[in-house]
């Protein structure tokens, strides 16, 4: 059952009492009221409200200094939804005339005031608002449901645009229908990788990972679109593609320029509106959608690189990596050699000055990511051999996220779980955790990030992730939401908290975030919980 807050306004004080004791009686036979405030003047009426945000408001028109109606007036373009009633003890046309303008929802006569006319324009007031609700649902619903259409749309049409699957006629018809005229003007696509995106999955369920994949296309489009024309869609697994364009032709400097610029607001957006961590590859410049396909590849392998970066970069094509594959022997020795060396007495730092050799190697001497990642992976088979068999050895083969980590991860991976079993085989995950914990206790009240808390522990995002998953049978975001929420509830315990305080008292910075997450702890909206609570206190 819906609850509408109520408030009034009138400089009559035995009006007042008269309205609460009606109030508080009409809670016995009808909950769906309940009375939140009340303002003896129309200037204290506009400052209260403002504040309470009332669904209904109950005002007298003729009071001192400023009368209901002007009151209304002035409060209506802040709060358009509120229904308002007004009381009067004078029969005037003037101000029935000034009420009809004002689009008053009732006007009541309040000598005598009748308990009944009250009561028929409360009803009045839910059935409006009731109404309002359930048109804004409509259109919010309708208007969703074309986003994603239009977005799936895009979607699927750059994947087979890019495999080539579409031909000359429905790429034109498609161009037209979604606006895309820029395409016939010069541009080079780009790719935004995620980082960290084995914590991502591990951490996000199904339903979340494509919600928070949507708001990242949105995002690097309308990044995009700052700079002038453009489109972005989610393109498959960590990766999005997108598409900057131009009227006329530029110069190599300008258009490295405008990457360089383009990459980093994109890095910057992601990261401060919704704590995402990417790296942005860049092709070369292309004109007509014919070349889309090998604008697209140019873009593809440019991202190659990023397999050899750290986060947040941003690699165009006058910046690539130099390779040589024929260090593979070489490196494949030194694999061998680690192999041979690991002793269950070897210390963390040993093993992290072992591991830091290999890096270095690679720095210096890079191998393709599809030469090296099989690498890698067989060095990890290795090393599980040495301490697991049957079918656990199976499950951690399994379970090693090697496909989307970049090179410095997957050596960091390997390096902690090596060093779990280095230990006499006895596994760190009961200690490590418990710091994690309480390392998440005492900054709850801050936006917390996986990789803090990894740092925190001395251990690698990825294998952080994974190991408190296997550990706690819970996701460490899912942990921290649970735990900000069980704060929230704590503190409206206290205090009649806004959404807007709640947020900045956990840590959440988006309401309609924190909100989401409440009601799938809880079952209710803060609000209604508040309301719950408020009359389990009154029982």
């Amino acid at each position: 059952m819906r609850t509408y807050t109520c408030f009034i306004v009138d400089d009559e004080d035995l009006i007042i009492q008269r309205l609460e004791l009606f109030f508080r009686e009409l809670t016995n036979k009808d909950q769906r009221f309940r009375l939140v405030g009340k303002a003896n003047s129309g200037l204290q009426g506009i400052e209260e409200a403002l504040r309470l945000k009332p669904d209904i408001l109950i005002s007298d028109i003729v009071m001192p200094k400023m009368d209901g109606i002007s009151m209304i007036e002035q409060l209506k373009p802040q709060l358009p939804h509120t229904q308002y009633i007004l009381l009067t003890a004078y029969s005037s046309f003037e101000y029935a005339q000034r009420a009809i303008h004002a689009n008053i929802l009732e006007y009541i006569v309040k000598v005598p005031l009748r308990e009944a006319d009250v009561e028929r324009a409360l009803d009045k007031a839910a059935g409006v608002l009731d109404e309002m609700k359930k048109k804004e649902e409509e259109f919010q619903s309708l208007h969703v449901s074309v986003l994603e259409n239009k977005y799936r749309a895009r979607k699927q049409f750059f994947n087979e645009l890019i495999r080539g699957e579409i031909p000359s006629h429905r790429a034109s018809d498609f161009e037209n229908r979604m606006q895309f005229h820029f395409f016939q003007s010069y541009y080079c696509c780009f790719i935004v990788e995620m980082n960290h995106y084995e914590s991502f999955r591990h951490e996000y369920s199904a339903a979340d990972q494509s919600i928070l994949k949507y708001a990242i296309a949105n995002v690097i489009e309308e990044t995009v679109m700052s700079f002038g024309m453009g489109v972005a869609t989610d393109l498959y697994d960590n990766q999005f593609i997108g598409f900057l364009s131009w009227e006329n032709n530029r110069s190599d400097m300008d258009t490295e320029d405008a990457c360089q610029t383009l990459g980093s607001q994109i890095v910057s957006h992601l990261n401060q509106y919704l704590n995402q961590t990417v790296s942005v590859a860049f092709g070369g410049t292309h004109r007509g959608w014919e070349s889309i396909k090998k604008a697209y590849t140019e873009a593809t392998n440019v991202s190659k690189d990023l397999y050899y970066s750290t986060v947040k970069i941003v690699k165009t094509p006058a910046h690539r990596f130099q390779y040589d594959d024929e260090k593979k022997v070489e490196f494949q020795q030194k694999l061998t050699e680690l192999l041979a060396w690991m002793q269950r007495e070897a210390t963390k730092e040993e093993l992290e000055q072992k591991i830091s050799s290999l890096y270095d190697f690679v720095t210096a001497n890079k191998i393709q990511k599809s030469i090296m990642a099989p690498l890698l992976r067989e060095l990890y088979r290795d090393i599980a051999a040495k301490f697991k068999s049957g079918s656990a050895l199976a499950a951690e083969l399994e379970e090693f996220p090697i496909h989307f980590m970049t090179f410095r991860e997957q050596l960091t991976y390997i390096c902690d779980f090596t060093f779990e079993y280095l230990q006499a085989g006895k596994p760190m995950h009961r200690v490590e955790i418990m710091r994690a914990m309480r390392f998440i206790e005492q900054n709850l009240k801050q936006r917390l990030t996986l990789e803090a808390i990894a740092e925190d522990v001395n251990l690698a995002p990825s294998y952080f992730s994974s190991l408190f998953k296997k550990t706690m049978n819970e996701g460490v975001i899912s942990y921290i939401n649970r735990k900000k929420i069980q704060l929230s509830l704590e503190l409206l315990k206290v205090k009649d908290y806004s959404i807007l305080e709640l947020c900045e008292e956990v840590g959440i910075v988006n309401e309609g975030y924190f909100c989401k997450l409440f009601k799938e702890y809880t079952g209710d909206t803060p609000k209604q919980y508040r309301i719950k609570m408020t009359r389990y206190e009154l029982k």
